[in-house]
């Protein structure tokens, strides 16, 4: 598979036609409680399973007894979850959910519902947005925590600020056809030049309520132009005003230094292109800053992938009709920028690996999310995907489970945030699986049933 991963190339003005059947629906009328029965329930925070068996019970959206299996429950829905695992809901904090997943040469139009289901299908409850169209996300937000549009928990960062040209700016010129790319450029980024221009750009965004400000600095394999220090500095300043977070995509050890110095409260990305060096890590681990380290992203933008068994099942399970069969198909002449970010994102594999465990190291909180919706990064599958890499890099499976639950969730809400944990008076976003992920991470795939807000949902595979 051939795509420039690191952009929202296809980012466009409406939602596309549907597939066929809903991957997820919320059965009319359902209760927001149930118990279930005989689970081995992951403890998030110590990243291990706790002993023997239990009863976990739910009752209007909240978990309200974990115990010893035989619980009374009268007049509660039951599930059997003998032999299982349950888990927190998955957490994805780097997600695009207004993109698609298809080869950007394709300009499809994204289908958000399908992408929300996606989450959904694959155990994802809660995600963060980190680049879409304003103010279509935040209208996004506010559906589905109305209830009126079916989807994980949303945060959401809206357009990304960048320099005039830069990530992704250049990238969304390049891929997108004239008659969308006036409309989505203004709505997908904010190019600013000065600190002044920087200012009052994040004053306009403030009354949508942004979660976190998202901010590119990365020259790419190809010297793209990135935002200057100061700008940089104005952009987390005026965010800090009004306690609002940032976030900093970026793509090398220097760009790491330069955002984290600039004030950023998180980088996404640890260094894609290059080994990450001591300095920056030095910087990184002194400020506190978390890193989003996304190492499936980068594999997936710089590999090829030629039969149908090259997508894990989980995909095939998400992966709308189409979509598999366009990036099995022959690819189009890549120009010379997109060869250079080939070779920059398979050059740097190890590195990206090894990264991983420098920052752990020195004691840098690692974060996991998968970047979907990017071409071949699909939504929901991303982050088992992710998670798998994690692994790959040196951390055991229980360990990439708590990042993905418990630390991605006090990220986004902080030590009191009431999801991400399996504990009484938490949120119940619940994902049950047959086998034991917390031995071997690809048993997470194995989902039996997902709730959402105490409400079991209904999944159904895409068809191919």
């Amino acid at each position: 598979m051939r795509k420039r991963a690191w952009g929202i190339a296809a980012l466009v003005v409406v939602a596309g036609c549907r597939h066929g059947t809903p991957l997820v629906t919320r059965p009319a009328g359902a209760p927001r409680s149930v118990v279930l029965r005989n689970v081995r329930v992951f403890d998030a925070p110590n990243a291990s399973l706790a002993a023997g068996a239990r009863d976990v019970v739910v009752r209007d959206g909240r978990i309200a007894v974990i115990a010893e299996p035989g619980v009374a429950a009268a007049g509660l829905a039951e599930i059997d979850g003998r032999g299982g695992t349950l888990l927190p809901g998955l957490v994805d904090v780097h997600t695009h959910t207004g993109g698609s997943s298809m080869p950007p040469w394709s300009v499809a139009l994204p289908d958000v519902d399908h992408n929300l289901a996606a989450y959904l299908y694959a155990g994802t409850t809660t995600v963060l947005d980190l680049g879409s169209l304003s103010p279509d996300v935040f209208r996004e937000r506010a559906d589905v925590a109305a209830g009126t549009r079916l989807g994980p928990h949303v945060y959401a960062a809206g357009p990304i600020f960048t320099t005039p040209g830069g990530h992704p700016a250049e990238v969304l010129r390049k891929w997108l056809p004239w008659y969308l790319r006036w409309y989505v450029l203004p709505r997908a980024t904010r190019e600013v030049t000065t600190p002044e221009e920087a200012r009052k750009a994040v004053d306009a965004l403030l009354p949508e309520r942004p979660d976190v400000l998202k901010i590119a600095i990365d020259a790419g394999a190809t010297n793209v132009p990135c935002l200057a220090p100061e700008t940089t500095a104005a952009i987390t300043a005026a965010g800090h005003a009004a306690n609002v977070r940032s976030i900093a995509h970026i793509g090398s050890s220097a760009e790491a230094i330069a955002a984290v110095r600039a004030g950023v409260d998180a980088l996404a990305h640890a260094p894609w292109r290059e080994d990450i060096s001591d300095e920056a890590v030095d910087v990184i681990a002194a400020a506190h800053v978390p890193v989003v380290v996304t190492l499936a992203v980068w594999d997936l933008g710089s590999s090829t992938r030629s039969r149908e068994a090259d997508f894990a099942p989980i995909e095939r399970e998400v992966a709308p009709p189409g979509l598999i069969a366009a990036f099995l198909a022959p690819a189009p002449a890549l120009d010379d920028d997109t060869q250079a970010f080939i070779r920059a994102a398979a050059g740097a594999h190890g590195a990206r690996r090894r990264n991983v465990g420098k920052l752990r190291r020195a004691g840098v909180t690692i974060l996991a999310g998968s970047d979907a919706c990017n071409p071949g990064d699909l939504p929901g599958a991303g982050l088992h995907i992710e998670l798998a890499k994690i692994v790959e890099a040196g951390l055991t499976p229980g360990e990439a489970l708590r990042i993905a639950t418990s630390e991605n969730a006090r990220f986004l809400a902080g030590d009191g945030a009431d999801f991400g944990e399996i504990a009484v008076g938490k949120r119940a976003d619940l994902v049950l699986v047959a086998g034991d992920p917390v031995s071997r991470i690809g048993d997470l795939a194995r989902i039996s049933h997902v709730v959402l807000d105490g409400t079991v949902l209904e999944r159904h595979a895409a068809q191919q």
